[in-house]
Order: C-alpha cells, then sequence, then structure tokens
C-alpha cells in the first residue's frame, strides 16, 4: 500500500498539484484524482476518505508547514491546542466578513471540503520567512454600528487592494491568555504576511474587531507607519443596533474578558448598564489614539462616496472611474447583505429605548463622542447623511 502520509504532506506543497485538484467539481471526482496522485488504487472510496481524515487530525511537520506558504491561508486559531487551520483561497475576498469569505472557500474549492491540515502556532514564523514582509495600507478601527463593514466593503471594491475584514484567525490569536504581548505581535505579523502573500499586487486592508481596539498599541507598535482610520457614531444608534442584534462584546461573552474587565458581566447590572460600560470603555480605547499619527477619526453621517474615496487615497489605494462607479453601487446596498438595497433605519433605532433610557446613554456617553470628533468635522449635509448605513 501506498504511504498516503508523505503523498498528503506532498500535495499540501505542490503548487501543480493542487492546481490539478482544484479542477475537481466534486468530491468524487476529487477522489479519483488523489488516487491517481497517491497511486492509491487500492483504497474504496471510505478506506480513502478515512486515512484523509486522519491525517487532518494530525499536525503538519514544521518542515512541510514551511512549504506550504503562499500557497494556503490560516483561517482560524484554535486556542486550546495553539493550532493553526488553513484552507486554499478562492480569489480575494469581497463579502461584508472575512469568515463569510472563508465559507465561500470551502463551498466553492471541493479540496477545502476534504483537506484541513493544521499546523502549531509556533510553526509561522518559519512558514512567514518563505513569504515577502507585507506593510498593510491601512486600519480600521471602530466601535462596532458605525459603518466600518460599508467602508471595508466599499475598498474591497477596489482592484489593488485586499481587506480582511474581522478576519477570525487575527482576534483569536490576540485574545489567547496564554501569549504575551510579543508574541501576540509576532504571530498576527506572520499571519498577515502569509495571507497577503496570496494575493500579490495587492495592498492590504485590515478591518478589525471592535474590541481589538484594546490591543490598538500593540498593533501601532507592530506597523507604526500604517494610516488608521477610527469611526464612531452616535451610543443610542450604537446601543440601539446591539439591541436588535447583539455582537459579541456586547453579549456577556466570557472568552473577552481577558481583553478587558469591562466584558465581565456583574450580577447587579442591566444588560443596558452593562452594554453602556463597554461602550464607553470602547471609546475610552479608541480616544488613545489621538496620540498616534496618521490616525483620522470618522462619524458613521460623514461617510459617503467622497469620504470613502479620501480614505483610500490616504491608505495608498488608487480609486479611478471604474473603482468610482463600484463604490457607489455598493453604497447602495446593505452593508451586511449586499444583495439587499439600502433602507434607512434611523427612525427604528430612535423608537427602541423609551425617554428615559435614551437620556442616560446621552448623558453618560455623549461626551465621550463628541470628544472623538473635532467640532468643524460635524457639517455634513443632510442629503449624505441620509445615504449612509
Amino acid at each position: 500500500m501506498p504511504d498516503l502520509r508523505n503523498a498528503y504532506y506532498t500535495l499540501l506543497c505542490s503548487a501543480a498539484q493542487l492546481a490539478l485538484c482544484r479542477q475537481a467539481c466534486s468530491v468524487a471526482d476529487l477522489l479519483a484524482a488523489l488516487r491517481r496522485l497517491w497511486g492509491a488504487d487500492g483504497y474504496s472510496d471510505a478506506e480513502l476518505l478515512q486515512a484523509i481524515d486522519a491525517l487532518n487530525r494530525e499536525d503538519v511537520p514544521d518542515q512541510v508547514a514551511i512549504g506550504m506558504a503562499g500557497l494556503w491561508l490560516p483561517h482560524s486559531y484554535q486556542v486550546r491546542s495553539q493550532r493553526i487551520l488553513w484552507c486554499l483561497p478562492d480569489g480575494a475576498p469581497t463579502e461584508p466578513f472575512h469568515d463569510e469569505y472563508l465559507s465561500r472557500c470551502g463551498q466553492t474549492t471541493v479540496l477545502n471540503q476534504l483537506l484541513r491540515p493544521r499546523t502549531s502556532l509556533q510553526a509561522l514564523a518559519a512558514c512567514a520567512q518563505r513569504v515577502p514582509r507585507a506593510q498593510p495600507a491601512g486600519f480600521i478601527f471602530h466601535l462596532s454600528r458605525c459603518g466600518s463593514t460599508l467602508l471595508s466593503g466599499c475598498l474591497s471594491e477596489l482592484d489593488e487592494a485586499v481587506v480582511f475584514s474581522e478576519s477570525p484567525v487575527l482576534t483569536e490569536v490576540l485574545l489567547d491568555p496564554a501569549l504575551g504581548q510579543q508574541e501576540k505581535r509576532a504571530h498576527v505579523q506572520c499571519l498577515i504576511d502569509l495571507k497577503a502573500s496570496l494575493f500579490p499586487g495587492r495592498r492590504v486592508v485590515v478591518k478589525w474587531n471592535a474590541w481589538d481596539i484594546f490591543h490598538a498599541q500593540l498593533l501601532r507598535d507592530a506597523y507604526p507607519a500604517v494610516p488608521v482610520v477610527a469611526l464612531v457614531r452616535d451610543p443610542v444608534e450604537i446601543l440601539a443596533s446591539h439591541h436588535a442584534q447583539t455582537g459579541r462584546h456586547m453579549s456577556g461573552d466570557p472568552s473577552l474578558a481577558a481583553v478587558a474587565p469591562v466584558f465581565g458581566v456583574s450580577a447587579a447590572s442591566s444588560v443596558l448598564e452593562h452594554r453602556i460600560h463597554v461602550l464607553g470603555a470602547l471609546m475610552e480605547a479608541m480616544s488613545a489614539l489621538r496620540a498616534v499619527s496618521g490616525t483620522v477619526y470618522l462619524d458613521y453621517r460623514q461617510l459617503h462616496g467622497d469620504s470613502v474615496r479620501r480614505i483610500a487615497g490616504m491608505f495608498g489605494l488608487h480609486c479611478g472611474v471604474q473603482g468610482q462607479q463600484r463604490i457607489a453601487q455598493r453604497m447602495q446596498r446593505n452593508a451586511k447583505l449586499p444583495g439587499v438595497r439600502f433602507e434607512p433605519d434611523g427612525a427604528r433605532k430612535a423608537a427602541v429605548f423609551d425617554v428615559g433610557q435614551a437620556q442616560t446613554i446621552t448623558q453618560r456617553l455623549s461626551a465621550l463622542h463628541q470628544a472623538l470628533i473635532p467640532p468643524a468635522e460635524h457639517a455634513v449635509p443632510t442629503t449624505e447623511a441620509a445615504d449612509v448605513h
């Protein structure tokens, strides 16, 4: 019987073999291709699938992992075992969120349905040495529900940009309480290098999760020259949005407790009180970016075609006629559901809280919001403000 382990490792590192397997349109086609490549005619479909499943559950040796650099995309991180999972990319991501792009990769590339290689976290450094060092074009920080998904989606329409919008592997490495600050910084840099290498000729934009703002100093230390856009919004509108659909950081998720004490839920506090505390802490963390050169603050109501083009320029991205047209079209769609036309929902958000609740939010957080935006920048025409989402 053939040595399937070595054949599996060879496939992971071979651009030619991977290209051949990518042509398979079904699992049956892929199994037939693997039999030919591996000389495994004696294996039934069930036996071959069982052998592949067993190999997927083993760590790929570091030397093999190095050969995967530039071919495979590190997509998720298992905190308990400190393992990185990899998949094959499927073109550039244009989905609102990176996990939706990863879902597409799994659905459209049959090989991703069978091969799920994993490596140790420590293998990243050696892997990253095989690819060019990436200097991101820009970072997007936000308080959540501030238009960051719209902005990242618009930038993804530009041919020379590749946008990692809330990449799971990046945020989960940052969340690992077992890692020190220097380790997190090194691993994040390796991950960005490896991800960027799969999209040659494109400039990387990273939209971080809202809670990643607590790691802003670490990220700025790693990339001091990268320009930053920080998106904010009226706190009543932010919390109204979370009332309708709660984000991870507003849900009391215990995995975030190590990031900042505010994420720990007190039994004595109401849901709204907890969310006010969280949003206040996020706003205070964002205000610390003021001390960093290259940071521009933008309010939700200031996000329109002109401001998107200015941000593209700030990130060094060319925004030609076709790019502007694609951005204009994207702005007419729902940011999180691009197949749906955007419908303003300001009135619905305004009705979420009663007068007393709205006053409490405003009294506690309005000053923080106002301090993040220079007064002169509030003068946004109402016709443009009505078009944002």
